[in-house]
């Protein structure tokens, strides 16, 4: 499997065509039109019921942030404090330019075989143990709840066909198109509680040696965007122990996420080594 991105260099970018549909729906007569635009109202929702803050979103950017740097591919290796997100410009409120996904060119390949072939690769395997997907209504505006991305159901599947449960995963990398997607992604996998997911990012939980080290790259914030391919290779890469200055250490079991739309869509993969 392989997937090629090309925003900066369109065309033929693959922003090109989906740019050259122009603006549907009652939302865009308004200004509301984009995958952040529809993220950032499920954001505004989540931090008028649970108090979820400013701070809580700049706390996924940094910690991210500081993965990067350590990583001799990332996009972004300059330092950023919590002072410096806060004074970046903003882009839609919640949102500053460092609660959104980077736009690049690149590429990544996976090899997906079977388990007796893979024994015989060059590389140790690392096994397909759950996947999942959940889907909801394309437009969020219209879902019978605001917050529901669908990533509840499509963990429960994983964890369902890979028999484990979220306190068995030592690494994940969680969909990052913005801050507010890893927050909400932690409640509906059920590493917190509804509501618990600002609280959680917050006092190095979420960085390298933390309690769950998310996003060792980088991720989309910061290593690259090349839609759905920035995590895999990563998870696989720390199950393996080829990361280098940015692996965490002795990990066996992982977690990818990925997501479309405003959230309307997701896929889980669990794999272990």
């Amino acid at each position: 499997c392989a997937f090629i991105e090309l925003s900066l260099s369109p065309p033929p970018g693959s922003e090109t065509p989906y740019q050259g549909r122009g603006a549907q729906g009652e939302g865009a007569a308004h200004g509301l039109f984009g995958a952040m635009g529809g993220i950032s109202m499920v954001a505004r929702r989540h931090m008028a019921l649970y108090g979820t803050k400013q701070e809580h979103l700049g706390a996924v950017a940094v910690a991210f942030r500081k993965n990067a740097i350590i990583n001799p591919i990332a996009q972004m290796r300059k330092p950023m404090t919590m002072e410096d997100y806060m004074n970046s410009r903003w882009i839609i409120e919640p949102f500053h330019i460092n609660d959104c996904a980077l736009v690049s060119d690149g590429g990544r390949a996976l090899i997906v075989t079977s388990a007796e072939r893979a024994r015989a690769l060059r590389q140790p395997p690392v096994y397909i143990m759950g996947m999942g997907q959940g889907h909801n209504v394309s437009d969020p505006l219209r879902k019978e709840d605001f917050l529901d991305t669908g990533a509840g159901r499509s963990a429960e599947t994983a964890f369902k066909m890979a028999g484990v449960t979220p306190k068995d995963i030592q690494v994940a990398h969680l969909y990052d198109a913005a801050t507010y997607n890893v927050i909400t992604q932690l409640e509906e996998y059920g590493f917190c509680k509804r509501g618990e997911g600002g609280p959680f990012v917050e006092g190095g939980r979420i960085e390298r040696g933390g309690k769950l080290p998310l996003n060792p790259s980088g991720g989309q914030l910061s290593e690259v965007y090349i839609q759905g391919w920035t995590g895999p290779p990563e998870i696989v890469r720390q199950l393996r122990g080829d990361c280098g200055e940015r692996q965490n250490k002795g990990v066996e079991l992982g977690l990818v996420s990925n997501q479309g739309g405003s959230m309307n869509f997701h896929s889980t993969l669990i794999l272990r080594r």
